[in-house]
């Protein structure tokens, strides 16, 4: 009997051992998992005219850097400054014409109705004033954000047209990744996770945070887009370059 209870107690004693050690052996973490990417600008744009006109001045060339409010384009404004001060001499007679019908109505020299086709009048011509304000403002095409003209696809003396491609530019201020992984991966991926990139031509580490997840999966491979957001952006790093994301 008291061998029986001695193995007793020394089972116990084995079994509260061994819980012990499970519970004090660390977490194994998720097994790292990879991912190729493409950095992409944040702001890239291809510049076109809204105006048909010959090019006059092309201040930037490829490569070059700008500040937003640059001049990139500057078009031959010459007609369509000439209309603008046409409708400017239209204004200003339209303005003279209310003026004078409204006096003559106080007198009741004429009736409410010529000081409304009056103020008509005035309106019609005010809008043809924006309108070719607007004409002499699109004949520089300025810079929206700072950036690098990426390229350039006219000369100087050249005459564009309407909707015409004229200069690629980009922004190196702002790069995401645009990373294709698995569809199964959407069952612990979510939003604001940190990931790490490594540029494969400069061998640089970058740290990002995925901010979108694709709405959708491919059905012929499977596979969802991701895009992540790159917390600091060191100089050689470029657009373009391809990544490999790590998770």
């Amino acid at each position: 009997m008291k061998s029986m209870t001695a193995e007793k107690v020394k089972t116990k004693a084995l079994l509260t051992c061994l819980f012990a050690s499970l519970f004090s052996l660390p977490v194994v973490a998720q097994e790292t998992v990879k991912a190729r990417g493409l950095l992409v600008a944040t702001n890239k744009a291809t510049l076109s005219s809204e105006l048909a006109a010959r090019v006059i001045a092309l201040p930037k060339k490829m490569g070059d850097g700008f500040k937003q409010g640059d001049t990139l384009i500057q078009l031959d404004c010459r007609l369509f400054a000439a209309q603008l001060q046409k409708v400017d001499a239209e204004v200003t007679v339209a303005t003279a014409k209310l003026d004078s019908t409204r006096q003559l109505n106080l007198l009741n020299s004429v009736g409410s109705l010529d000081v409304v086709i009056a103020e008509a009048e005035l309106q019609k011509t005010q809008a043809e004033q924006g309108m070719a304000q607007l004409n002499v403002d699109r004949c520089d095409i300025k810079a929206p954000y700072d950036g690098y003209v990426e390229q350039l696809d006219i000369q100087r003396f050249e005459v564009v047209q309407q909707q015409q491609a004229l200069m690629n530019i980009v922004s190196r201020a702002s790069l995401e990744a645009d990373i294709i992984v698995p569809a199964q991966w959407m069952a612990w991926l979510t939003i604001n996770k940190a990931i790490t990139l490594q540029v494969e031509e400069t061998q640089q580490t970058l740290q990002a945070v995925i901010s979108h997840i694709g709405p959708s999966v491919d059905p012929t491979s499977q596979t969802l887009q991701l895009r992540a957001t790159i917390s600091s952006i060191p100089a050689k790093v470029l657009p373009g370059m391809s990544v490999v994301a790590e998770f």
